[in-house]
């Protein structure tokens, strides 16, 4: 039997406090209304009335270690960041299905997105769902220019999943300003040479094929992320 959408909401928004993460962020459909973001959410979720956004940050003691050049035969510190994103992604996969178990069970229909693995369309490079955008209207940071999402405490260290739900939760969207310092270290020290200034309106100007052909030929690639200054207060 389906459930009255505030009894439901209201389970929802509790399961929120009781998750396994760092960050928990929501935005409504009142947020995000008229923009790409909810074209996306409701080609998955016709009635998506809120998307909560889980982070975890990528330690970096772990992040510091990792290079991009990777030499025959010797072990990659890369490969442990790997292990590491993949531990921080089961907690956050884990977390979206928590929040879609309780959204289900009251009646609400819920669509979780892992951490990894969402489907990509190869001709463009680009997520059928975009985590980084959903995060920063949820207000857990802001796309700086090295086009990752930049959050208050751990800079651009951190790890996203989804979950869209018809539970109408509060929205924790509140008026940001970039943390991105617009130091352009991520642009001088790109190995790709993917990342450039941005044009004017822009947010940062990104070469997808760049990035992903150096990531595949060298074995991964994290300087952006290692050496923004943000976050490391």
């Amino acid at each position: 039997m389906k459930l009255n959408v505030t009894t439901g909401s209201n389970e929802v928004q509790d399961c929120l406090t009781k998750l396994d993460v760092d960050l928990v962020g929501i935005c409504s459909v009142d947020d995000f209304k008229g923009t790409k973001l909810e074209e996306m959410a409701l080609r998955l979720l016709p009635g998506t009335n809120s998307i909560v956004v889980f982070a975890m940050e990528v330690f970096p003691e772990i992040l510091g270690l990792a290079k991009s050049e990777r030499i025959t035969g010797a072990g990659s510190m890369i490969e442990l960041l790997e292990r590491h994103q993949e531990f921080l992604g089961s907690r956050l996969t884990k977390s979206a299905y928590d929040v879609a178990k309780v959204s289900r069970k009251n009646g609400l229909k819920a669509f979780p997105l892992p951490a990894a693995g969402c489907p990509i369309d190869t001709r463009f490079l680009s997520s059928v769902f975009s985590y980084k955008h959903a995060a920063q209207t949820a207000g857990l940071g802001y796309i700086g220019r090295s086009s990752l999402l930049i959050t208050q405490n751990f800079g651009p260290r951190v790890r996203l999943a989804c979950c869209l739900t018809e539970a109408v939760l509060e929205s924790t969207k509140v008026p940001i300003k970039s943390v991105c310092s617009g130091c352009d270290v991520c642009i001088s020290i790109c190995p790709a040479k993917a990342l450039g200034l941005p044009g004017e309106g822009k947010l940062y100007e990104f070469n997808k094929f760049a990035c992903s052909s150096f990531r595949n030929a060298s074995g991964g690639c994290a300087e952006c992320m290692k050496l923004c200054p943000a976050g490391n207060n």
